[in-house]
């Protein structure tokens, strides 16, 4: 017996060894239940901190186009006085600072996206469902301006007023 096949006889019981334990892990993975994800979550909002699943920043006119997001530690809270968001580091703007607030809604996502009256670039936070992007955007003040999107979407719908 030559060091050859010791050698090759070695490697094949690794190799049965590695995908048997391979095997293993994608059953056990299979088997244990997924986290819920940050849209999963209730749609209570409390002390401002509105759960989010990703944040974007954007610009004007263009509102499917991110210039930088954050889906790892997206942060944005609705302050007695502010507005507290983070995509690449956290900012700060007073609601004076708002020039609208519009919303947009896909498939899985639901976008609002508040634009800024001292520059082009957007803040987007996608909450991914309707209910709390209504709920957030009832924590604005009066004074912060709307698109016609966004009222229709503060506005709860009525089921029995299409019957």
């Amino acid at each position: 017996m030559d060091w050859m096949t010791v050698l090759g006889t070695v490697v094949v019981i690794v190799l049965q060894g590695l995908s048997f334990w391979f095997i293993y892990w994608v059953w056990k993975k299979l088997r244990t239940p997924k986290a819920p994800r940050a849209g999963a979550a209730p749609v209570v909002i409390k002390g401002g901190v509105v759960p989010v699943v990703a944040t974007f920043t954007g610009l004007r006119g263009l509102p499917w186009v991110a210039l930088a997001t954050n889906s790892l530690n997206p942060v944005f809270r609705i302050e007695s006085e502010q507005l507290v968001y983070r995509v690449l580091r956290q900012r700060q703007r007073p609601f004076a600072d708002i020039r609208q607030v519009d919303v947009r809604e896909a498939y899985g996502t639901f976008n609002l996206i508040f634009e800024f009256r001292d520059t082009r670039r957007t803040f987007v936070a996608n909450v991914s469902i309707a209910a709390r992007g209504a709920q957030a955007l009832s924590l604005l003040p009066q004074g912060v301006p709307l698109s016609d999107r966004a009222r229709k979407a503060l506005r709860p719908t009525d089921p029995k007023a299409g019957a």
